[in-house]
């Protein structure tokens, strides 16, 4: 029974064949409801259902895939790749094709943290987790526009998380995933998490891919008008530290300093020249 389905299955992959898709999917259907022709004693691998939904996705048969999978979902099965490989089938049989279909949209992200969450726990699928990314980077294109970006939040930091766990060797594909999350931060106005994410992108960005490090630079100056203007802020504050000689207005601008300081440090996109010439000056200041 296996090896005649497999062929079923080569056929269809290799030649685009239609009739062996039917075939192979008439077959499993058949020995999962127990009336094969062919030996009922002889097992098949529970992998088939998987790769048959697969490919019946590809070839333009939803219909096929979906059964076949809820044929494999209904069963106990052994460990493998194909539990995530079937989350990721599964998730693709909701593909959005606009914005407007919300609903499909949230059933396509949930099939595919399943398969994120079996993957993440062993590093032999940790493969899984790249193919999850870019599968899901093709999926959400529709959501990649001002007023949407918001809604791939949850599901794209997730992404980023597990790729960094898994510790994926394309920092490249993790830079440009990195940056899309600090977009739709900033699209969204979520300015707090924009500028607490850009910190750990910055240095990911700055020692793995440093061509993009200006870009995302430049993102957040753009971007986020406090960081637009902090050196000003800085050296004007300096400034009139150094030439105020009243005790409570000194303080005030002591404490902005600081501030200011604070978040040049968290987001440590600055040179450290800066912050000593601040220092320096501060130092001065205090002795007049």
């Amino acid at each position: 029974m296996d090896l005649v389905i497999r062929q079923q299955l080569s056929a269809a992959q290799n030649h685009q064949d239609i009739q062996a898709l039917k075939n192979t999917y008439e077959l499993i259907k058949s020995a999962n409801q127990g009336k094969s022709a062919l030996d009922s004693s002889e097992s098949f691998s529970s992998d088939l259902y998987v790769l048959c939904a697969e490919q019946a996705l590809q070839l333009g048969y939803p219909e096929i895939s979906s059964d076949c999978l809820q044929m494999y979902f209904k069963g106990i099965h052994p460990v493998t790749q194909f539990m995530g490989r079937a989350y990721l089938c599964q998730g693709l049989l909701y593909t959005p094709l606009s914005t407007d279909n919300l609903e499909k949209f949230e059933k396509f992200v949930m099939y595919l943290m399943k398969a994120l969450d079996f993957a993440i726990h062993d590093p032999r699928y940790y493969f899984l987790i790249y193919n999850a990314s870019v599968l899901y980077w093709q999926v959400v294109r529709p959501y990649l526009k001002p007023g949407f970006r918001y809604l791939l939040i949850p599901s794209l930091s997730q992404i980023v998380t597990a790729l960094n766990q898994a510790e994926e060797e394309d920092k490249q594909w993790r830079a440009e995933l990195m940056i899309e999350l600090l977009e739709c931060f900033l699209d969204a106005s979520k300015v707090k998490e924009a500028v607490d994410f850009s910190s750990t992108a910055a240095a990911f960005i700055k020692n793995n891919v440093p061509d993009k490090y200006q870009y995302i630079f430049s993102l957040m100056v753009t971007e986020v008008p406090h960081v637009v203007s902090l050196k000003i802020h800085l050296d004007l504050a300096k400034s009139q530290i150094v030439k105020n000689h009243h005790l409570s207005s000194a303080f005030c601008l002591i404490d902005l300093l600081l501030k200011l300081i604070t978040i040049a440090l968290t987001l440590n996109m600055f040179p450290s020249i800066s912050l000593q010439c601040a220092t320096d000056r501060f130092s001065s200041s205090s002795k007049c």
